[in-house]
């Protein structure tokens, strides 16, 4: 897929509440846009997600150019899921960061909570390693391939 134009669609925009199911359901904020990369599978069959940070929250269904910083796995009993964290490339505030380290230390307090909140309540117990930006970008291309090959009629 390469790096140098990546785009991501927005699925849930920044502070818009999404459900939690356990203990008990309560709504939760989106600390980013919640996006995917279209045109890729992840190792489920859904598109590969995304978190993408911006000064403005997007609108859902717009697309964004995005830089990726680091990949976020979220360990469960069933497995992983992968999250490319990204950065809205001609963010002011957002576009210089390039990797997690760059991220401030509460700020990825609040993703790594956001990500473990949203699991399903059948696995109660998720936790979250972040990798590197190559790692994110391995991921995207993983996808990607996964995606060329059911076009193809390969998968």
């Amino acid at each position: 897929m390469g790096e140098s134009e990546l785009y991501c669609r927005i699925e849930t925009p920044k502070g818009s509440f999404v459900a939690q199911r356990r203990p008990v359901e309560r709504w939760i904020p989106c600390p980013a846009d919640c996006c995917y990369f279209p045109d890729t599978r992840d190792g489920s069959g859904g598109p590969l997600e995304a978190m993408v940070c911006a000064a403005e929250s997007g609108a859902p269904g717009n697309r964004v150019l995005v830089k990726p910083v680091a990949l976020i796995r979220v360990h469960t009993r069933r497995g992983f899921g992968d999250v490319v964290m990204c950065v809205a490339v001609d963010d002011p505030v957002w576009g210089m960061v390039d990797g997690a380290g760059d991220l401030p230390a509460t700020f990825r307090g609040e993703i790594e909570q956001f990500l473990t909140a949203r699991r399903s309540p059948q696995n109660p117990t998720p936790t979250v390693s972040w990798c590197s930006r190559e790692d994110a970008l391995t991921a995207i291309d993983d996808a990607a391939a996964r995606w060329a090959a059911i076009v193809n009629g390969h998968g």
